[in-house]
């Protein structure tokens, strides 16, 4: 510690001065000390560098010093990163985008070669082996015809893959059963390279396990939170095992337990989000990944439609619902015949009910249902998918009024499985039609999840019908809000571009809307970046995605960012004006 020539004029000659310099001084002595310490250690650059820093700022408070410092230590990391890999910094060149491009276009042509070699191979494999008598005629296949176009003594199918196995699979190479056809006419040898499972979760692991040693490789696909294995005509006999691996019911279940686990994150089936936004955030934790059609996100009419009617539970069907949905089927099919339409019921009796309520009302106005209609209850509606799916959940008082609180199949174990499978199967709309409103049901002693999570779901879909809806986005992770740079845009956008941008869809960064309706998205390196699975996902599957969901898109990098701020916001302009006039 020293005193400059200024300090000690004013020390001799300022008694004030002198006492208040005193004091600080006793108060802040070791302080001063230890300051004095760490400076000797310091090498003469990190003097230098401090040194520097603090003359070219211009507030000498110790926040901003601190502040200048801290950003000038991380530029230089940046600069020396970027020098040991050069290749970083190619993200501001226009090579970068050469290279995105011509990733997604060589990504294309990989799709259309591929199918094009499948078909090649196919064909070739047919003819590879094929041998010919010295008359020319061909004999490979000369046996396995006569066995299939004979009219008497039939060889049964299992008979005729045994003797002519490697014939049919090189005309066949592909074959899809269900594993107890596979135990009935495959004989138990690596017939196949590859055995795939799927919707593995309805598959009991003893009906499964023989279907896997007909193949080399294996692959189980399946979704925990739909449907497990139900027979309700069989008696499944159990026995005390000890191998804890036997206890499960699903092959699911059971590869889990030794196969590798890759989880699927893309929902490209809803067309609007809140079709399936309810099983994203009750059955998946928010980890879908949502992609809707921006035509008809900025459709304001709500994907859900919630219907009231009066009817009655009789002898556990519905009428009244019955013969709303079928008034409801003969007005889509005659305004919007090209959609695809699904009834789901929450019972048997009403699927039935409904079947004839059609059959009476197509007879009376000599209206032919659509063949692509299906009418299924939560049971067996999984792996089907309509544009619009219409629900009679058939739920009403009795004829004394009295609401009995029974809900099947969703009251057992795992019944909630079954409501996730039968929400989640529309493309672009859900029809309720419901005799009772949501705060009717009384399902807080419900021993399970199933009948809470209906009430849930009716609760939610009442919100939708009326229009009160709003997607949101997925919360950010790692870093406060100050430190993406998303947060740093859409400020600008808003006081500059004037046009309403915002983090307001869970698939995008940020949102842009004019007049309440969505005219593009722009995506940043900040966290939803590095969510993605992968560089193809992130450079060429999304933006393909967006593209063909009708959004206007735009990638932004921060390294563009901080290095030519104006360069940027130039683009962004540019891109906000297209896609204003598009």
């Amino acid at each position: 510690m020293y005193f400059t020539d200024a300090q000690l004029r004013r020390l001799t000659t300022d008694n004030d001065w002198s006492k208040q310099f005193a004091f600080i001084l006793n108060r802040d002595f070791e302080s001063l000390c230890e300051f004095d310490t760490l400076k000797k250690d310091l090498r003469s650059y990190e003097i230098d560098s401090t040194n520097r820093v603090i003359d070219e700022v211009r507030d000498k408070s110790p926040e901003s010093v601190l502040k200048v410092l801290d950003n000038s230590i991380r530029l230089q990391w940046i600069e020396h990163i970027e020098t040991k890999y050069p290749m970083l910094r190619s993200v501001s060149s226009l090579k970068f985008k050469q290279l995105e491009k011509a990733l997604q276009e060589n990504v294309k042509e990989k799709l259309k070669i591929s199918h094009q070699i499948l078909m090649l191979r196919a064909k070739e494999q047919t003819y590879a082996d094929v041998e010919f008598n010295r008359l020319n005629n061909m004999v490979t296949y000369r046996e396995l015809s006569h066995q299939v176009s004979k009219q008497r003594r039939i060889w049964p199918l299992r008979k005729l893959i045994a003797n002519f196995s490697e014939e049919l699979f090189h005309l066949l190479p592909c074959w899809l059963a269900s594993p107890e056809t596979v135990s009935a006419v495959f004989p138990m040898a690596e017939l196949f390279d590859l055995v795939i499972f799927d919707e593995a979760s309805q598959c009991f692991t003893e009906r499964g396990i023989p279907a896997m040693y007909r193949g080399k490789q294996l692959v189980v696909a399946g979704d925990n939170k739909q449907l497990r294995p139900n027979d309700l005509y069989q008696i499944k006999v159990e026995e005390e095992v000890e191998d804890v691996a036997l206890e499960v019911d699903s092959l699911l279940e059971l590869s889990s337990q030794y196969l590798m686990d890759v989880q699927l994150q893309g929902h490209y089936r809803s067309k609007k989000p809140e079709l399936v936004a309810f099983s994203n955030k009750n059955f998946y934790n928010d980890q879908l990944r949502m992609l809707p059609d921006r035509k008809m996100v900025n459709n304001k009419i709500p994907g859900i439609e919630y219907i009231k009617v009066d009817g009655i539970w009789d002898k556990q069907t519905n009428m009244t619902e019955a013969l709303r949905v079928a008034d409801i089927v003969v007005e889509l099919s005659r305004n919007s015949p090209e959609k695809e339409l699904g009834i789901v019921t929450f019972n048997a009796k009403q699927q039935d009910l409904i079947l004839d309520c059609l059959d009476l009302k197509a007879n009376e106005e000599g209206f032919s249902l659509p063949d692509s209609l299906i009418v299924k209850n939560i049971e067996n509606i999984q792996g089907d998918e309509k544009d619009i799916i219409i629900f009679s959940t058939a739920y009403a008082p009795d004829t004394k009024g009295k609401l009995i609180m029974q809900f099947g199949s969703l009251n057992v174990a795992n019944g909630e499985n079954r409501l996730n499978v039968a929400i989640t199967r529309a493309r672009e709309k859900i029809i309720i039609v419901s005799s009772v409103w949501p705060n009717q049901l009384k399902v807080a002693t419900a021993k399970n999840n199933g009948p809470k999570l209906l009430k849930a779901y009716m609760e939610f879909a009442k919100l939708v019908s009326d229009g009160n809806y709003q997607p949101t986005p997925r919360p950010k992770v790692g870093n406060s809000a100050d430190w993406y740079l998303k947060t740093k845009l859409e400020s600008w956008l808003e006081s500059e571009v004037h046009c309403e941008a915002k983090e307001e869809l869970p698939f995008a960064d940020i949102t842009i809307s004019n007049n309440k309706e969505y005219i593009g998205v722009i995506s940043t390196d900040d966290d939803l970046y590095f969510q993605s699975p992968s560089v193809k996902d992130a450079h060429v599957y999304t933006p393909l995605t967006l593209s063909a969901k009708h959004w206007k898109y735009k990638g932004v990098f921060s390294r563009n960012y901080w290095q030519n701020e104006e360069a940027t916001k130039e683009e962004l302009l540019i891109f906000v004006n297209q896609a204003q006039g598009s």
